[in-house]
């Protein structure tokens, strides 16, 4: 006991940046805070990203002890530190620290940048690589935490009137602010906070502030664009302005169905005046495409845009929303096919229930979740996996696409096990969608792969 008293003194007297990592209560002194008022000071834009561990759904409703608790947050403080640091260099990450038995935060930032619409979306995409990552790992030393625990993630702004001329108090005030916000999202809990944002929500939704961005799927043999992915994006600099928040929170409020019309009606918009002939794949959750009137919803954008056909439409289904009648859904599948649309899976590989939903609804193409790609190349227990899953495309005449791709090495694997589609950061960004023209800038793309294709093959 003296030991850890000393040790915590000893600490007292390192930098604020020593003590980024669940630092002690010295009552007077916060670490993390003086960081992130930093931070905001210097016009950064910042976010909070809460992990937190739910007890997964258990038949004899078994309760934790607490002596598991504590192996749980012993091992979670432990995974999280090496890997936020390894995920976001000093420059990006302020600090974590925990915040109840189960509540987890991570704080980073981005450096101040004219063209701020991109900077959450580099980063929320990285917190959910570390999520992934935070969960594996915890399981690997901590196998219970896999049987009885998943961890979620929410992803928010730091952000309110004068957040960057914060004083200590102010950015207190601030941060408590913005983890009961991001708590509220991830419990569904109704506060004054979640009151507000439903009224943003409402007026998004009624004035159409929704923007769309597409990242090209790759032809993996040939180095062509075969098509294009439609991102969702909210109001810039809003809590709503990355997908995962925007869609969560529709559902909580008995809005997703709402949202995701206008999203079909505006993306579509959006395609036709760009002239766009490849194959658009847009996200559609499993409550809207059960709706009544989805299929006349789509039937009538298309026949806005003459130049637009069923046969150009793959809708995306995620395995994130669940289905509870996989016959009638499959039921559904066939009464769209008829019409000429397609169908993919995504997220393959990330649980049970998305090779399941293969088997059962058989999608024309299988998008794998980037929970497999991610360091493919180091692990065989993955790319076991991903020959698997595309033995068993190939087997149903599905094509696959490989998500999340962001290293060199990564495609190096694909190209050598013949995967014949890939998407990510290493082919390409996000963008505004490209006029035919435009597409210059996928030359070297096509070159790269090409090159790199015959290395691997040789």
């Amino acid at each position: 006991m003296l030991l850890e008293r000393l040790k915590t003194i000893a600490k007292a007297f390192l930098p604020n940046g020593r003590l980024n990592a669940f630092p002690p209560d010295f009552t007077i002194r916060r670490p993390i805070l003086s960081l992130l008022r930093r931070r905001l000071g210097r016009g950064e834009a910042c976010f909070l990203a809460l992990y937190r561990w739910e007890g997964k759904a258990d038949p004899e409703h078994r309760q934790h002890s607490r002596e598991e608790e504590r192996q749980l947050s012993s091992a979670s403080r432990r995974q999280l530190t090496l890997l936020a640091r390894e995920q976001f260099g000093a420059r990006e990450l302020i600090g974590m620290d925990q915040y109840g038995p189960q509540d987890y935060v991570v704080l980073v930032s981005a450096p101040h940048n004219p063209d701020e619409s991109f900077v959450p979306v580099a980063l929320f995409r990285r917190l959910e690589l570390l999520r992934h990552a935070f969960e594996g790992g915890t399981a690997a030393v901590l196998p219970e935490a896999a049987e009885y625990w998943q961890l979620n993630g929410t992803y928010v702004p730091v952000s309110g009137a004068g957040a960057n001329q914060a004083s200590s108090a102010d950015a207190a005030a601030l941060l408590k602010e913005t983890f009961d916000f991001a708590l509220a999202l991830a419990t569904g809990a109704v506060t004054p906070q979640v009151i507000e944002a439903r009224r943003q929500l409402d007026e998004i939704l009624a004035e159409g502030r929704i923007s769309v961005l597409a990242q090209p799927i790759v032809d993996l043999r040939s180095g062509d664009v075969y098509g294009w992915e439609i991102l969702t994006r909210g109001p810039a600099a809003g809590v709503f302005h990355m997908p995962d928040e925007l869609f969560r929170f529709a559902g909580q409020s008995k809005l997703l169905s709402k949202l995701e019309f206008i999203v079909i009606r505006h993306a579509l918009e959006e395609i036709a005046s760009r002239r766009i002939s490849e194959p658009v794949f847009l996200n559609v959750t499993p409550v809207t495409l059960a709706h009544p009137l989805f299929m006349a919803h789509l039937d009538q954008c298309l026949e806005r845009h003459p130049l637009l056909s069923p046969g150009q439409i793959v809708l995306e289904i995620t395995e994130r929303h669940e289905i509870h009648d996989l016959g009638e859904m499959s039921g559904i599948l066939d009464r769209f096919r008829a019409k000429g649309y397609r169908f993919a899976i995504d997220d393959a590989g990330s649980g049970y229930s998305s090779l399941q939903w293969i088997g059962e609804l058989m999608p024309e193409l299988i998008k794998i979740d980037r929970s497999v790609i991610q360091f493919v190349d180091r692990y065989k227990v993955k790319e076991s996996l991903l020959r698997a899953i595309v033995t068993a495309a190939e087997e149903m005449n599905s094509d696959v696409v490989a998500e999340g791709v962001e290293r060199e090495e990564e495609a190096d694997v694909l190209f050598r096990l013949n995967v014949s589609m890939g998407q990510g950061y290493y082919f390409a960004r996000p963008n505004p969608l490209l006029h035919a023209h435009e597409r210059e800038i996928f030359q070297e793309m096509k070159e790269r792969i090409k090159v790199r294709r015959g290395l691997v093959a040789s």
